[in-house]
């Protein structure tokens, strides 16, 4: 029997701006030297809070099934907010992340209302979801610590398509945050 693997992954994401992500990259090389933890780095390009995974497949996604997704996003209603993460920890399978702290509520929020939009009623994945930031994979088990607080406004959601295992991430589509359905899709006519 052949098992054919996932190659493809669309997933919603926050991602910070070029200056947070400096300030993330900066703290990481002083907490992991700090704490003596080594292992492999997420690129900074990479960096991002996922909102919502929508699939893993074996193709890449059609542009019209990425039209529809973000279709069916614009019906949210979001305003830009603040996220500080002032913790840090290891989960499972050796993610050593950021988490916790302002704009987690919102995070979670937002999570929601992805899931809502994006998901046919009594399909939807009841997952937890607990908002973080990948910094690196570490076979090392650490606890929560507290850390100076990593802050951004978060003013957009972004449509990630992922190259599973080829250490590649494009973003697809970008929904800015404000008041109301999110109607303005810029690059995207519909």
């Amino acid at each position: 029997m052949i098992t054919v693997r996932p190659t493809d992954r669309l997933f919603f994401a926050v991602i910070p701006d070029e200056g947070t992500v400096e300030a993330i990259c900066s703290a990481r090389r002083k907490l992991c030297g700090k704490i003596g933890l080594s292992g492999t780095e997420v690129l900074p390009e990479h960096l991002h809070v996922t909102l919502w995974h929508v699939i893993d497949d074996i193709v890449p996604p059609a542009p019209g099934d990425i039209d529809a997704l973000l279709q069916r996003a614009t019906t949210i209603e979001a305003q830009p907010f603040r996220i500080a993460f002032t913790r840090a920890k290891s989960l499972s399978r050796g993610a050593f992340v950021l988490y916790g702290g302002k704009g987690s509520a919102d995070l979670e929020a937002l999570s929601v209302k992805l899931r809502d939009a994006l998901t046919r009623p009594g399909t939807e994945k009841k997952r937890p979801f607990m908002p973080h930031m990948t910094l690196l994979r570490s076979e090392t088990i650490l606890p929560s610590r507290g850390i100076k607080p990593i802050t951004w406004t978060a003013r957009e959601i972004v449509l990630m398509h992922s190259l599973l295992g080829k250490t590649t991430h494009h973003p697809v589509g970008r929904l800015p945050l404000r008041p109301g359905p999110q109607l303005s899709l810029p690059g995207f006519d519909f």
